[in-house]
């Protein structure tokens, strides 16, 4: 049998697409606005940090780019709704998202305060599952879409003493990714994961956790084969490809950005 070689065709450009990022306030989720932004993207942003989520849509703006900002909690399906319907009376359509939503704790398992708990579960499980269903919903009706949840290397991967709870969380965003997957494939959505550890932005999760245990980053760089933190723009590479036209047949699967972590 023949192979013939494809060239052209797919491009990993996400300009004029309209992107709906969870999260913008701060670290991880105000990156990907600003430099999806940058690139000519229609970024949608929201975050339950009205004043963070403002002054990222005014960073955008300033850098000569544009952004819809809509306050609100993923965890509360109504206004998760409101999120993804500001995106579609903005823009007519809504053709990624990327779920970057998130909340942390520190602690271990025997010492788990039952309001923790279920806070940590209100955002990094119920949130993702409302905005799941009304990204596929609006993606549906606009022919299809991509959409990445945002998780960790310390959920099903890993065992990370004094994170355990955190890690039950993010191993569900894993299981909910294959399941949304499987469930949308004949829509034309893509669902997929971003397993992603140390990345060095410094307001996000992973300095946080550092500050807490009190660790310094020199101490934990051996566990990385690479020894060195990731880098904002590679954790925008990989966001960017998984919600590409690149990554059309790519679906229901963890991409693992670690620098080597779980492969030791």
């Amino acid at each position: 049998m023949a192979v013939s070689v494809v060239t052209g065709g797919a491009t990993s450009t996400l300009a004029d697409k309209v992107v709906l990022i969870t999260g913008v306030a701060h670290g991880c989720g105000r990156v990907l606005a600003e430099s999806f932004a940058a690139e000519g993207a229609n970024v949608v942003g929201c975050d339950v940090d009205g004043e963070g989520g403002q002054a990222t849509a005014a960073a955008v703006t300033a850098s000569g780019h544009e952004m819809t900002f809509v306050r609100a909690d993923v965890s509360d399906e109504a206004e998760m709704l409101m999120a993804v319907s500001a995106a579609m009376q903005a823009h007519g359509r809504l053709d990624c998202a990327v779920n970057n939503a998130g909340t942390e704790t520190t602690g271990l398992i025997a010492d788990a305060d039952a309001d923790v708990v279920d806070r940590l579960s209100a955002v990094n499980i119920r949130g993702v599952v409302n905005c799941l269903k009304h990204e596929i919903r609006a993606m549906r009706a606009n022919g299809g879409g991509s959409i990445v949840n945002m998780s960790s290397v310390t959920s099903d991967m890993t065992a990370v003493p004094a994170n355990g709870v955190y890690a039950a969380t993010k191993g569900a965003v894993n299981a909910l990714t294959k399941a949304a997957a499987v469930e949308a494939a004949s829509s034309n959505i893509s669902v997929n994961s971003l397993a992603f550890a140390a990345i060095d932005i410094p307001d996000d999760m992973f300095w946080r956790f550092l500050n807490e245990q009190h660790i310094e980053p020199g101490q934990i760089l051996s566990a990385f084969p690479m020894g060195r933190l990731g880098r904002p723009e590679e954790l925008v590479a990989a966001v960017r490809y998984l919600l590409s036209d690149d990554a059309r047949f790519v679906t229901g699967t963890s991409l693992v950005l670690d620098g080597g972590y779980t492969a030791v």
